[in-house]
């Protein structure tokens, strides 16, 4: 009877792209806790990477044909998903290391963010983007709280940090480099340089 209840380590194969693609999916939505919960953080990153890439890839493709932009901003989109989760799973993972002493492995922290960013994929459509966005943060926070073993109020002042941290640097480098962040906003909405005086 115990052995029915223990959930079956279940995540992205490539090998099975459809098939555990939309496992996951379904998951994440339907059973976050159980999906996080039996995740295996030890093993090869291959599967969250390719599984984010993934996500990058079509999260990109439809924010430039949705912008009527070309290749330059979907390779832009594409590349700073892959590399912002990257170094978010980072220092993530040095907080949960420093304030909980957290004795999990790296890979779960990527885990945890690499299937968050399936909600990426639909933050895009207007109407659903503000409840795609904070159940991507709702994710990461059943996400680190499963893997690194956290009370409830551990993962959401981690999450809560990171956010402020995201939301701090974003500042500083709209502040820093005007320009550039103005040239940022063009290539997200290109109509924009058009209709301009």
């Amino acid at each position: 009877m115990d052995d029915q209840q223990q959930p079956t380590a279940f995540e992205f194969e490539p090998e099975h792209f459809f098939d555990t693609f939309i496992g996951v999916a379904r998951q994440l939505i339907v059973q976050p806790h159980e999906f996080f919960r039996q995740l295996p953080g030890a093993k090869s990153l291959r599967n969250p990477v390719v599984f984010l890439m993934v996500c990058s890839f079509l999260t990109a493709l439809f924010v430039a044909n949705a912008r009527s932009g070309g290749g330059q901003l979907f390779m832009l989109l594409c590349c700073a998903n892959v590399c912002s989760t990257i170094l978010g799973s980072i220092v993530m993972h040095i907080l949960t290391k420093r304030m909980y002493r957290s004795q999990a492995p790296f890979g779960s922290t990527l885990r945890v963010l690499a299937y968050a960013s399936l909600m990426d994929t639909v933050s895009w459509i207007p109407l659903l983007g503000p409840f795609a966005y904070f159940y991507g943060l709702y994710l990461v926070f059943v996400g680190i709280q499963e893997q690194h073993r956290l009370t409830p109020r551990q993962a959401a002042l981690t999450v809560a940090i990171i956010v402020c941290i995201v939301t701090a640097l974003a500042m500083t480098i709209m502040l820093a480099s005007p320009g550039s962040f103005s040239q940022a906003l063009q290539m997200l909405d290109p109509q924009q340089v058009e209709n301009a005086p």
